[in-house]
């Protein structure tokens, strides 16, 4: 189940408070979680994490956590020393100016800062189930979303294997012809250099022989046939395959450098030019798989 590491999830849930869950993820060598909670519900934090750790291996994920209640109780707090100050302060005022009347509450009541209305929140034990049914939706949503995407780049990318295996085999059948010809074209030289002197099979195979150990490529061919085999299976793996593949293709691309170097063939040359190139274009892939 290869997943792409961009996405985003919704989730909610709806008891004594409404939790709204929303999270959104990007590419990232490893897994960095940023959650954003409202103030009073900074001791959930943790929590959240530690889910998200358990479901997803690698990327950003920006988590953003809204709440709200109707139904909650309210407790009004009164700030007696604000009142009492504010008591003092007007009778001053009164006495200095010449105002008459008394300093009633209701003058008292509109003074700034003097009320404090809280709501009663449940305790941890009660919240945290309401909230986790909102994140693990949200966080359902968000890995069907990067699987949905993980599909269409794993397609691109085991086309693009194929592409590779289909080089490999002409790579292959050329490496034969290719010692032939060197026979052929080492007789035609010795001939013009010794014309009408005898020609000395011996030395002309052992020659072909060396040229034939030099630029063996059959090892290197067999293991990138292997990687290969490897990397598609892992399209089948559970879990995070991304540094994997990467790891894979990086060994791909080396087997492939080998093989260039030891071939002068032009044609092979041109096959492994096309090898890499299409495995640039899967290691850009790789880039966003978890």
């Amino acid at each position: 189940m290869i997943r792409s590491m961009t996405g985003y999830g919704r989730g909610k849930s709806c008891g004594k408070i409404t939790w709204e869950v929303e999270l959104k993820s990007i590419n990232h060598r490893f897994l960095e979680i940023y959650v954003k909670l409202p103030r009073q519900w900074f001791f959930l934090e943790e929590k959240i994490r530690n889910y998200i750790r358990e479901r997803i291996s690698r990327g950003r994920i920006d988590v953003f956590v809204n709440c709200s209640s109707e139904t909650l109780p309210v407790d009004i707090k009164i700030d007696k020393q604000a009142v009492a100050s504010y008591y003092k302060k007007l009778v001053e005022l009164k006495e200095e100016v010449g105002f008459e009347g008394p300093v009633t509450l209701s003058l008292l009541s509109v003074m700034p800062d003097l009320f404090v209305v809280e709501q009663q929140f449940p305790e941890e034990e009660e919240l945290w189930p309401e909230l986790k049914k909102a994140l693990e939706e949200a966080v359902d949503n968000l890995i069907e979303m990067r699987t949905k995407e993980g599909n269409n780049l794993w397609r691109d990318i085991s086309s693009r294997l194929d592409v590779i295996m289909e080089r490999v085999r002409n790579i292959k059948i050329r490496s034969d012809v290719m010692i032939e010809e060197y026979r052929k074209k080492l007789q035609q030289k010795v001939k013009k250099i010794k014309e009408g002197l005898e020609l000395n099979e011996e030395r002309l195979e052992a020659e072909v022989v060396i040229f034939a150990e030099r630029s063996d490529i059959s090892e290197e061919l067999v293991r990138i046939e292997s990687h290969i085999a490897q990397f598609k299976n892992m399209g089948d793996a559970e879990g995070a395959s991304g540094k994997k593949m990467d790891f894979l293709a990086q060994e791909i691309f080396r087997e492939a450098n080998t093989i260039a170097s030891k071939s002068a063939d032009y044609n092979i040359t041109r096959e492994i030019i096309e090898i890499k190139s299409e495995l640039e274009k899967i290691r850009e892939q790789l880039q966003n798989i978890e």
